[in-house]
């Protein structure tokens, strides 16, 4: 499941800025990752269970509204400029201690703990991504034009995916700074302490007043039970007869299918191994673009220009820039492209017919350029990768309905040479 604030402050936190980061403060780079991927989703975790009280809501949106927060082109030098990156850190540190008074220091020193970085660091990645959640908040405020209730009905839902990505062995230092996990459902055939005596007696004289109902439930338990010990016969009649067949190797071969993990809630993705040239290998879900495109270019004497959409990416909303979730599929195309050194591509940005060409054409654009960026930013030449601003002159369905909207709201690779 898509988490906004959470894809946001990892979308900031690239590689790049990891690296930077990790310069800037004098540690290995792999400790200051650790660092992140477990503050990231504890932080924003704890901001989002602010909301679940009227006080904390309160608390959060006074702040949200009352702090001067720096403007969209700042934030995205907080990470790489030293002056913009010190005065973040002052003023997330800050609000950190007035949304948590009583322990304004013990997530920075409990990051430390878990990664391995000194508390210093920790405390300047802390007030960092503090300052770069509540920037984003406060922009995602003004420009909904969100109550108090809806910021707070908003963050309210994104708690249990955001939670989750904690890992175990920080969420069990924060547990006064994350809540108590999520209550796990009563066991109707075991019920809580709190039923009394009365409630029982209660229950027995109801039931007492409907002997029928008593019986009936009874024979339906009988029934119920003879249908299962008949099938329970079946089952070991069919394993007993199966058994005694001489066991066949299978004929088919399938090269290392995994489940994708569930977490739009549709039917699991399956993943399939995929070799290419030079020794990399892949593991692509069937029928995406990255694997169509490796099974095309697997293909001798294919026809070019050859177009494919880009399905599984994704852009945060009203920008160009591609979400967390979305760089892995990025990055499979940069290895696939490292594979076969000949390939060109161009990249075309498409969208829907609603809201303004003065807007929606120039956004395909750079969408279609983001693309391209962070394929040049993966080593790939620059002659190899061409872009196209195609707004809504090309649709793929009718603009009439949602659905096919979304279908025309797309990036398209095509390739140009083999």
């Amino acid at each position: 499941m898509a988490t906004l604030l959470l894809d946001h402050l990892r979308s900031v936190f690239t590689t790049q800025a990891v690296d930077e980061l990790a310069r800037a403060t004098g540690e290995q780079a792999t400790l200051t990752q650790k660092a992140l991927d477990g503050l990231l989703p504890a932080l924003t975790t704890g901001v989002i269970n602010q909301a679940q009280t009227r006080e904390g809501a309160a608390t959060l949106y006074r702040l949200l509204t009352s702090t001067p927060f720096a403007t969209d082109p700042s934030v995205g030098q907080l990470v790489d400029a030293d002056s913009h990156r010190q005065q973040a850190v002052k003023s997330g540190t800050a609000l950190l201690g007035q949304l948590f008074p009583d322990r304004p220091d013990r997530l920075a020193s409990s990051t430390a703990e878990y990664s391995g970085v000194s508390l210093g660091s920790a405390t300047t990645l802390t007030g960092l991504a503090m300052s770069i959640l509540m920037g984003f908040l406060h922009q995602q405020l003004i420009t909904h034009k969100l109550t108090e209730a809806q910021l707070a009905a908003q963050l309210r839902s994104e708690t249990d995916p955001v939670r989750s990505a904690i890992p175990a062995a920080l969420a069990g230092m924060l547990g006064w700074l994350i809540g108590p996990p999520a209550p796990r459902p009563v066991n109707p055939a075991f019920p809580p302490s709190g039923i009394t005596q009365a409630h029982r007696e209660e229950d027995n004289e109801q039931a007492a007043g409907f002997p029928w109902l008593r019986w009936l439930l009874i024979g339906a338990g009988l029934l119920l039970l003879l249908f299962l010990l008949m099938r329970s016969c079946k089952g070991d009649k069919t394993e007993t007869t199966t058994e005694s067949q001489p066991r066949q190797e299978s004929t088919t071969s399938v090269a290392s299918d995994t489940l994708a993990s569930d977490l739009d809630g549709n039917a699991p993705d399956v993943r399939v191994a995929v070799d290419l040239p030079g020794g990399r290998k892949l593991s692509l879900v069937k029928k995406s673009f990255t694997y169509s495109l490796a099974q095309f270019l697997a293909t001798k004497g294919g026809q070019v220009p050859k177009v494919f959409t880009f399905d599984n990416l994704t852009f945060e909303t009203d920008s160009a820039r591609i979400t967390a979730q979305a760089r892995p599929n990025v990055d499979d195309l940069i290895q696939i492209m490292k594979a076969y050194p000949s390939l060109h591509i161009r990249i075309e940005g498409n969208t829907d017919s609603t809201g303004d060409d003065a807007i929606n054409d120039p956004l395909s654009g750079d969408r279609a350029d983001a693309v391209r960026q962070a394929l040049l930013a993966g080593g790939i030449e620059a002659s190899r990768v061409t872009t196209r601003e195609r707004g809504d002159s090309k649709p793929l369905a009718s603009n009439q309905t949602a659905a096919g909207r979304q279908k025309n709201r797309r990036i398209d690779v095509v390739i140009t040479k083999l």
